[in-house]
């Protein structure tokens, strides 16, 4: 996949939420969400409810949700897809490679690899996976997942990498402002589970 192409997802994905939202307007003006009765309780329908609007809109919610689902797993695909494509491309020159070099972690789980960060901690939500996991305000974003400097672009891309990995483990890679150490974090996302790490671009 092209570098180009996964820019076409990724808006697509930005496409589709917005339409999701617009359909969220309707049942939020009818004072309704997705799943409560649309009748009373003789089975008329709700007379304070557009019936009709309603249900249309949960049913483009719903295919719409699952359009969103589709492309996000497209992105988390092509983001790989254009790593390695980066990567094998950069491997011609002496320095790409030395950069490229596998990541070494020792006993204690500090990577020694020469990460670059793109992004810094700005919040940590208390008792979430990412402060039970000893990350803090001011640790240095160097990996989440697929991501790194060399591939970043936007956070829109960090959120769909997260997204995606719900239901299984992610790797973060933070550097400790206090000792410039970079420590290896593999956070299990378990369904429902929310990471509560809240980051920014670097410099920003």
């Amino acid at each position: 996949m092209s570098r180009e192409a996964l820019l076409s997802l990724m808006k697509r994905k930005k496409d589709l939420e917005t339409q999701i939202e617009q359909h969220g307007l309707v049942l939020r003006a009818n004072n309704i969400g997705m799943n409560e009765p649309l009748v009373d309780d003789d089975g008329y329908p709700l007379s304070n409810v557009d019936v009709v609007a309603v249900r249309n809109a949960r049913h483009a919610i719903i295919c719409l949700q699952n359009d969103r689902k589709a492309i996000m797993k497209q992105i988390e695909n092509g983001m790989t897809q254009v790593f390695e494509q980066e990567r094998s491309t950069n491997a011609n020159g002496q320095e790409s490679r030395q950069q490229q070099q596998p990541m070494e972690v020792d006993d204690a789980g500090v990577a020694n690899a020469p990460l670059e960060p793109f992004a810094v901690v700005e919040r940590v939500d208390p008792g979430q996976l990412a402060d039970r996991m000893g990350i803090t305000v001011g640790d240095k974003v160097l990996q989440v997942g697929t991501v790194t400097a060399r591939n970043f672009q936007t956070m829109l891309q960090v959120q769909s990498v997260i997204q995606n990995m719900q239901g299984r483990s992610l790797r973060l890679v933070v550097r400790k402002p206090n000792n410039d150490k970079d420590v290896v974090i593999e956070v299990n996302l378990t369904r429902g589970s929310r990471l509560g790490i809240f980051m920014k671009l670097i410099g920003a």
